[in-house]
């Protein structure tokens, strides 16, 4: 049983999410049917079917069956049907892979096109808009009828993130020339609004430049100023003044809706919410558990009467992008989720001209930093990255400059390495001295740590010969130019092993550092990670900071169940309450004191920023942790790695 907290901050105890939607609290469930797909061998009409529906991978594993002629033979063309679907489901690897058999087999122009579109969108996804404009302007003009338009947004999109906002506008202006209907230019209009949202211009100073151009390139700024003030709508009047009839009007603050289903934010109040997580498969309890927080936060928001309608859609079993398509035609004035960096992938890739509605991601697109992301989209993660590069900044306030970090070698462990040691270097006064793999399976981390640490390293490693006596190492020596930090990447059991192995390398005792994931107090001998430093929720680090009562809750019933899915839940719960915000005000201007951490809209990424606390274990159990610096210099000189003192 749940307990949660009314509105007079008396705890109660109810049923859970079935108890809650039987019950009189108008939480409404939708649950997206469950698409069946044909077991027959494969159709190209099948394969476009998929990918009109937004479909992508699915799309793109037909037509890759259909481009298999043979062991060594390739259909070119469906070929790179497959690969442009992958790269716009977000599987750029796959992507690249078909491109590569196809490049070589391409005969004819249209073919040469979809080459360089595919190539192109490839480009875009990893960040390389310079790639990608080098890529279409060395693609022979005319352009082939039926790929032109496509072409043109992909170069449109580059010139913008590349810096051109002119060209782009003008790129998309010759776009709209070849569209055929009303509708498509006015979503040619918002594609180019979007952009121009992620990469607003500077001020316009350029010669020749049109006032129907001038418009656009002065539109972002107006849009993004603020709220909607006294001096925002003098701002507004005076540009609706001197650009009479412009398509940009649409996107103008409280200018209306662009098309029909096209909802702003602040539009009117918020009536209803589209939940989007995985309810059943691989990835059910990662989302029953955000849903249960959400739903927590939902009923301890206002009055009944004003709360918004809640309609959750499994994002399992048909797919995130059907999930939200389905959503969309339901009337939702606002959708929160999905939940995987896969899922948010795929939405975005399926919504071709711009989110219609205000969407609340659960995790972050799998693009890289640089590319632009739609208007409408806030990205709400408890991604690693943003972990590792608050440790980076809170060891350079420490005061530490010289260190060493170990990482696993997958995905995960590559983009925890990439995000801290950026911001290392952005720091600009550490120096990371070296960074090692490890196999994410291993229990021995002897060879990983002996490489990271160099010749500071091996105390008491007598593995290649035990006769042979170790020689003499001199701490003090070592201290004064060996590391005075570790940094590891890893689960709660590899942080375990590593943690008494790094000591036992060592002459003297090194601070060490790592991401929440490292933390679970129900992984044995917890003690030995005496020493560890860690960002992590104030309500989990406080106890049940900001919901006492709800903590009291989960205590009793969810006692057995790892910290990570109370992570989850207080994800949930907060995105409830910024969806809220977002849906109400067009903004957390204020911020939100949320349980897992204080919550701030960056408005010009639309990325939630969270505000972390740190922890540090001492005795097996977390406690708030000051200056780490200064935690390891009250220590014995033998056993402290700042004597003497950081240079």
């Amino acid at each position: 049983m749940l307990h949660v907290s009314p509105r007079s901050g008396q705890a109660r105890r109810t049923s859970r999410w079935a108890g809650w939607v039987a019950s009189s609290m108008m939480l409404c469930v939708c649950i997206a049917p469950i698409a069946h797909a044909q077991q027959t061998a494969p159709t190209l009409a099948q394969a476009e079917a998929l990918a009109r529906d937004g479909k992508h991978l699915e799309a793109a594993g037909r037509y890759e069956q259909l481009a298999r002629r043979g062991f060594m033979s390739w259909d070119a063309a469906t070929a790179l049907l497959a690969a442009r679907e992958y790269v716009m489901g977000g599987d750029v690897n796959d992507a690249q892979r078909l491109l590569d058999k196809a490049r070589n087999r391409v005969r004819s122009d249209d073919e040469r096109a979809l080459l360089a579109e595919v190539a192109a969108r490839i480009a875009l996804a990893r960040g390389d808009a310079v790639g990608a404009l080098g890529i279409l302007r060395a693609l022979p003009q005319p352009w082939p009828t039926a790929s032109a338009t496509d072409l043109l947004a992909l170069r449109g999109q580059a010139e913008i993130a590349t810096g051109d906002a002119l060209g782009g506008v003008r790129t998309f202006e010759e776009r709209a020339a070849l569209l055929p209907s009303p509708a498509a230019r006015t979503a040619n209009d918002r594609l180019l609004f979007d952009h121009l949202l992620q990469r607003p211009p500077g001020p316009v100073t350029a010669a020749g430049v049109s006032e129907r151009e001038r418009g656009w390139l002065e539109l972002p700024a107006i849009v993004t100023a603020g709220s909607n003030d006294a001096a925002q709508a003098a701002t507004v009047a005076a540009w609706m003044a001197q650009h009479p009839g412009h398509p940009g009007t649409a996107f103008l603050p409280d200018a209306g809706p662009a098309q029909p289903g096209f909802a702003t934010i602040g539009s009117g109040p918020l009536t209803s919410i589209a939940l989007l997580l995985p309810l059943s498969g691989k990835q059910q309890q990662a989302g029953s558990a955000v849903r249960d927080g959400f739903a927590a936060a939902w009923f301890a928001s206002s009055s009944a009467d004003t709360r918004p309608r809640i309609e959750m859609y499994d994002t399992a079993a048909p797919g995130a992008a059907a999930a939200y398509q389905r959503a969309i035609a339901d009337g939702a004035r606002m959708v929160v989720g999905p939940l995987t960096k896969e899922e948010v992938t795929a939405v975005i890739a399926s919504q071709p001209a711009g989110l219609p509605v205000p969407t609340l991601a659960l995790n972050s697109a799998a693009t890289a930093p640089g590319m632009a992301a739609p208007a409408f989209l806030y990205q709400f993660a408890l991604d690693p990255e943003q972990e590792a590069r608050a440790v980076a900044r809170r060891i350079a306030d420490d005061g530490w400059v010289r260190g060493v970090a170990l990482f696993p070698d997958n995905a995960w462990g590559q983009r925890v390495h990439d995000a801290f040691v950026q911001e290392l270097q952005a720091a600009g006064s550490v120096t990371l001295m070296s960074s090692q793999y490890y196999s994410p399976g291993a229990k021995d981390f002897s060879g990983p740590l002996r490489a990271a640490l160099g010749r500071y390293g091996g105390a008491g490693d007598r593995s290649s010969n035990p006769n042979q006596p170790l020689p003499p190492r001199n701490a003090v020596s070592e201290q004064a130019s060996g590391p005075q930090f570790a940094f590891v990447a890893a689960t709660p059991q590899a942080a375990r092993a590593i943690r008494p192995q790094l000591r036992f390398q060592m002459t003297y005792d090194l601070p060490l550092y790592s991401t929440s994931d490292a933390w679970d107090p129900s992984v044995r001998a917890a003690s030995d990670m005496d020493g560890l430093v860690f960002p992590e929720m104030p309500w989990l680090l406080y106890g049940g900071q900001g919901a006492p009562e709800l903590w009291d809750a989960m205590q009793e019933d969810w006692a057995a169940r790892s910290r990570g899915r109370l992570r989850l839940y207080a994800f949930g719960y907060d995105a409830f309450r910024l969806a809220q915000q977002l849906g109400s005000s067009g903004g957390v201007a204020a911020g939100v004191d949320g349980l897992t951490g204080m919550l701030e809209l960056d408005r010009t990424s639309g990325r939630v920023q969270r505000s972390l606390q740190f922890a540090r274990i001492e005795s097996g159990k977390p406690q708030a942790a000051g200056s780490t610096a200064a935690i390891f210099r009250d220590l014995p000189a033998e056993n402290s790695p700042s004597a003497p003192p950081p240079q």
